[in-house]
């Protein structure tokens, strides 16, 4: 299946809707919006959707040999991605590092 432009901006979108997300965006890399956060070298992958025809995404999640594993999560994508922030929101952690602040 060839993505959409507005499919990476529908994720965005979907994402925006949830509290505590702000650290993340989404691209496109190849045929999936991945969602990520941070920036090179350092960033880190959290998630990506697949298009699977007549309005149906996949979900994948990233394991730690940097390979995308498939789940059995498949729907539209807004409900794939509240199955995502409420079932899995351990993996947007943000990890990237803070710089401490004087106070």
């Amino acid at each position: 299946m060839t993505l959409d432009p507005e499919d990476v901006e529908d994720l965005g979108d979907s994402l925006a809707r949830y509290q505590g997300l702000d650290h993340l965006r989404v691209k496109r890399r190849g045929d999936s919006p991945t969602i990520f956060s941070g920036q090179s070298p350092d960033t880190q992958l959290h998630a990506r959707l697949t298009h699977l025809g007549a309005g149906q995404w996949g979900l994948s999640l990233p394991r730690h040999t940097g390979r995308w594993e498939r789940t059995p999560f498949v729907g539209p994508m807004d409900d794939v991605v509240e199955t995502l922030v409420t079932n899995f929101g351990f993996y947007f952690e943000d990890l990237s590092p803070h710089q401490e602040e004087n106070t």
